[in-house]
């Protein structure tokens, strides 16, 4: 619940940062031919897309003669809308920098709207049905093919020549409307070609096409213009670049959000919804250890003051969710823990011998403990016990005799069992114990390698870490396999 109220205000404060400027306004008038006029006095919708969602902009309610008007005085800022009758009836328009539109539609024939005045508008219509044709002709190509009505070199070849005439006719349309917001949408849509390096070596070709089309991703896209903002692509493309070129690693996510963001500085909006979203790929990660990327980004813009836009409140929230991760993230040290033990004796988490220790916080109360821990204890750690594990179990209240109560009733006596009823050791700060249970693994160096994971997961991490590397036959058992 805390990672969604965090996502949905980073989002919504971007979003309403900006209000629309200039005095034109905007007008589009929608007609709708049904013969029957059905649709009259139905209200119409217009949406537009921020971001990869859609979000409400104007409502219009359609009279008599079946015309309905959007109109306000202040101008739309340009991107792709939705006019849309109901959820299985919409469309897209464009909105250049002439606002003054013309719709007609028959809602039976919804992809068949016509569309008139705004020249940017107009144009957007015709690379829509262009593109429908040329899909027609693909899918028919298919067809065909699967049917086994053409053999394959002649699908090849028919399939080679429709993706020129595509091409060809994308590249006229860029062309003929340069300097308009129709011509950067079109180019936005299309991929920088990667070259076949044919003159580098085999071995490493893989790799240097790799590294060019990584490195000319967004040739074709502005970051700076906020225009893209609002296209239906432009948040998919940003999500397909970090999930499919960079290594699903903190730290390379973490260099190539710095970079998108600050690439994206150029103009306030664009820069603030960057910022808005690489936080919320960290936030949003299902990856463990991904969590140090938003802290990284949290740090370094809305900490520092950067993220003038970030609502005071917001960011006191999110400061507060970081400092239960800042000590803890994966592959730092971890903190020592220094506890007593049930005769009040000094216990340190350092001093254990095992290899591999889970940190286990838990409270008897708690109804995860009361089913995490039997597992715990008769699965996980009477498996690994024995093999280099050990479990340092921190009670995280102050009532001892419901601590030896839970100790004794799920037989943990074996366990390396701690409390801290005095509050000295500090250790809500360094490991996030405000819900329970708390699962740390740390690693031979008492680094953590895990961290509020399953039962199961922690099973899986062992077997791997414990077993299968000092498995000498391990390799050779996997290549058989």
């Amino acid at each position: 619940m805390k990672k969604l109220f965090l996502m949905t205000m980073a989002f919504m404060l971007s979003l309403h940062a900006f209000a629309a400027k200039g005095n034109e306004g905007y007008n589009i008038q929608v007609k709708v031919a049904n013969k029957d006029m059905a649709a009259k006095h139905d209200s119409v919708y217009l949406a537009f897309w921020m971001n990869g969602k859609t979000y409400s902009k104007d409502t219009t309610i359609l009279n008599d003669k079946g015309i309905g008007v959007f109109s306000k005085k202040e101008p739309l800022k340009q991107g792709t809308y939705i006019i849309y009758f109901s959820p299985n009836k919409f469309f897209d328009i464009l909105v250049g920098q002439d606002q003054n539109i013309h719709v007609e539609v028959d809602t039976a024939k919804i992809n068949e709207s016509k569309i008139s005045g705004a020249i940017e508008s107009v144009r957007f219509q015709e690379l829509t049905n262009e593109m429908s044709k040329r899909h027609k002709e693909q899918r028919k190509l298919y067809d065909d093919y699967k049917a086994k009505k053409i053999d394959s070199l002649s699908f090849t070849k028919k399939m080679e020549a429709l993706n020129n005439e595509v091409s060809n006719y994308q590249n006229k349309m860029i062309e003929e409307n340069k300097g308009t917001f129709f011509s950067a949408f079109l180019k936005g849509t299309i991929s920088p070609e990667t070259p076949e390096f044919k003159e580098v070596p085999d071995s490493i070709r893989p790799l240097t096409r790799y590294l060019y089309a990584k490195k000319h991703y967004f040739d074709n896209i502005d970051l700076q213009d906020p225009r893209f903002l609002r296209t239906p692509y432009f948040s998919n493309k940003v999500d397909n670049y970090i999930s499919k070129f960079i290594i699903q690693h903190p730290d390379t996510i973490i260099a190539a959000a710095f970079d998108l963001i600050e690439r994206s500085k150029g103009n306030e909006e664009t820069y603030q919804t960057m910022t808005s979203k690489m936080i919320n790929y960290g936030i949003q990660s299902k990856i463990m250890g991904m969590d140090a990327v938003w802290l990284a980004i949290a740090d370094e813009y809305y900490f520092s003051g950067k993220a003038t836009w970030a609502d005071t409140a917001w960011v006191n929230t999110l400061r507060k969710e970081a400092d239960k991760i800042r000590y803890n993230k994966i592959g730092m040290p971890a903190h020592n823990l220094v506890a007593r033990d049930s005769n009040n004796a000094i216990v340190q988490l350092r001093d254990l011998k095992q290899p591999y220790v889970l940190v286990y916080f838990f409270e008897p109360s708690c109804g995860h403990c009361k089913k995490t821990t039997p597992v715990l204890h008769d699965s996980v750690y009477s498996k690994f016990k024995d093999k280099g594990f050990e479990v340092f179990a921190f009670y995280t209240q102050t009532d001892r005799q419901e601590w030896m109560d839970f100790v004794n009733k799920h037989k943990l006596n074996d366990w390396v069992n701690v409390w801290d009823p005095e509050r000295e050791s500090w250790f809500w700060k360094y490991y996030d114990a405000s819900s329970t249970p708390g699962v740390y693994l740390l690693d031979k160096e008492r680094k953590f390698l895990a961290k509020k994971i399953d039962m199961r997961t922690l099973d899986l991490i062992l077997e791997e870490e414990i077993i299968k590397k000092n498995d000498p036959n391990a390799k050779s058992k996997k290549k058989k396999k």
